[in-house]
């Protein structure tokens, strides 16, 4: 049965930059090394030797969105830098779980992912500004999509663009972030933002 088979698959991401003001704010981007090679494995009787690999994938879509939603950014190897970097904060996110729901198991025509994360905000020196949780949901329909690792990469990108446009667009919202925010006058001062 098709619907049981093994599963390797790479995922990709071709997530658009969201058209959103870039924040006045030099921002350094920390990936841990669980988030860089994370994959989605599962040896159960309905999904033997399942394996999803997404780490690169998942680099590139932050990548793409942090770029779109600050100033500068830049890569840094911690989540500490020393000071005079000229960093305003360091973000870091972190994959807690995907989930799948497939057509066979929901009795539906769709193909579900949800993946969850938490994104991490730090001062340069390596203390807390806030921790936030980030979901992304997306599906994708039986009708065009006529194999299953087709079905659950088309859904997997959609959930990209959802994490990718609530992180762009909901990022001066939560309300650690925006205290922090309100505290840096260029940023209360820009003409991009409505935030002070």
């Amino acid at each position: 049965m098709g619907c049981t088979q093994s599963l390797r698959l790479e995922t990709s991401s071709d997530v658009p930059a969201p058209l959103v003001g870039k924040l006045p704010l030099s921002i350094g981007d920390y990936y841990d090394d669980r988030f860089k090679t994370y994959a989605y494995e599962e040896n159960s009787e309905d999904r033997p030797n399942w394996r999803i690999s997404s780490g690169a994938a998942e680099v590139q879509l932050f990548d793409r969105i942090l770029f779109s939603m600050f100033e500068t950014t830049r890569p840094v190897s911690g989540t500490s830098v020393l000071e005079g970097s000229g960093l305003d904060a360091i973000i870091s996110p972190h994959i807690e779980e995907m989930q799948f729901a497939l057509p066979y198991e929901t009795r539906t025509e769709l193909y579900e992912v949800w993946i969850k994360y938490t994104i991490t905000l730090y001062q340069p020196d390596g203390e807390l500004i806030s921790e936030f949780p980030l979901t992304g949901y997306g599906k994708s329909s039986t009708e065009f999509l006529k194999s299953r690792d087709a079905g659950i990469q088309t859904a997997i990108g959609v959930a990209y663009r959802d994490a990718g446009a609530k992180l762009a667009l909901g990022f001066p919202g939560v309300l650690d972030v925006r205290e922090w925010l309100v505290q840096i006058p260029r940023v209360c001062n820009s003409e991009e933002v409505d935030l002070c």
